[in-house]
This record gives C-alpha cells, structure tokens and sequence, in this order.
C-alpha cells in the first residue's frame, strides 16, 4: 500500500518543496485533470487552505511541479555554451551522454506522459512544459553552435534547425519506444554509444564547404 507523504512542520520553503513533491507523485499517478487540490491536502495531511497559502490554484502548483522536474534534468546542462572546449564533436557526445541519461529517468518519464496524456485537454500544461524544459535546452544548444558559427569551425544558415535536429538525433526512434514501454532504458554504455555517434554524425555535416 502507497504510504502518502505528511506536511511536516517545517519552514515555509521547505514546506513548498514538500507540497510539490507530493503533488508531483499524484499528478503523475492520477493525471492532471483527474486531480484536485483537495486529494493533494488529504495526501499531505494538512487542509486545502494552508495549500492555498502557497499555491493559488491547481494551474500554479502544476507550474511549479513541471518547473522543478525540468531544473533537475536541465541543471547537468547548462553549462554547454560556457564550456571551454574547442572540439565540438566532444562537447556535443558528451552534452549528449547527459542529455539522454536525464530524460530516461523515471522522473523525466513520468513528466513525459503527463503532457502527452494531457495536453489535449489541457494545452496550456503543455506551454508550461515547453518552457521550463525543452525550449531552454534548445536554446542553450543553438547558442552553443552560434559560438562555434561565429568563429567559422562549422558553417550553418539555420541554427535553430540544427539544434532541433541534433535533439531529434539524440532522442531517436528509441526514447518513443522506451516511452511507450516497448523498450527498456539504454544502459551507459549504449547511451554513450548513441551519443558520439550522433555527435559525429551532426557534426560532419556542419563542416564549411
């Protein structure tokens, strides 16, 4: 039997970390139309007025829960366009051995259904989800290729493009199955595999002419 989680007496940021955590699980177990804040209060164990203190409305929290599972799996990313390397078949193989390890964990899974489930309905969850996550990984990507444009190792008219497909590599037919259940996670070394292998595969097409 699920053991749900209690609203501990806490400090109020503390206490905000805990609602969305909870409200994560149940989002993701029970799907966001399906839930509401009062099955959130009963499974903290508080009332649905000390949740409203910290979040207005079911849309808020749900914000907030796609915002945190999205900064878990893009903070191993956001040093892409910083980074000091100058190979970029390197930098984009190892961008991509994190990349993939992040979005086949079960988390990043279960935030993936949840739009797919729900963004018919209800397609402002799916604006949310764009935002916090995979637009920010795509712009940090793009940047990236701008530097390298800039300085004349790769030649491309169309960065965005190029960032939208290297992801598009990089994700392959295989993450729809794994996400579909067909498919049981790559392992490390298949990961690292598919991911050097896409990096130079994309990288020998951006070669100046």
């Amino acid at each position: 039997m699920r053991t749900e989680k209690r609203l501990p007496r806490i400090c109020p940021n503390d206490r905000r970390d805990n609602i969305i955590a909870v409200a994560t699980e149940i989002f993701s177990r029970e799907g966001y139309g399906s839930t509401s804040m009062s099955t959130i209060a009963v499974a903290l164990g508080g009332s649905k007025a000390t949740l409203y203190k910290y979040f207005l409305s079911k849309e808020k929290l749900f914000e907030a829960a796609i915002e945190q599972c999205c900064l878990r799996v893009l903070a191993p990313l956001r040093d892409l366009r910083s980074s000091e390397e100058d190979d970029l078949e390197t930098l984009l193989a190892d961008f991509g051995e994190r990349f993939l390890a992040k979005i086949y964990e079960a988390g990043a899974l279960d935030v993936y259904r949840l739009i797919h489930s729900e963004s018919v309905r209800f397609p402002d969850l799916a604006t949310t989800f764009f935002h916090s996550g995979p637009d920010a990984v795509l712009e940090e990507l793009r940047a990236t290729l701008e530097h390298f444009a800039a300085s004349g190792k790769i030649s491309c008219e169309d960065l965005t493009l190029a960032a939208e497909q290297f992801l598009g590599m990089l994700r392959g037919d295989r993450h729809l199955r794994f996400a579909t259940g067909t498919t049981p996670a790559p392992d490390a070394t298949e990961i690292a595999h598919h991911a050097k292998h896409a990096a130079r595969i994309f990288t020998r097409g951006l070669r100046p002419c």
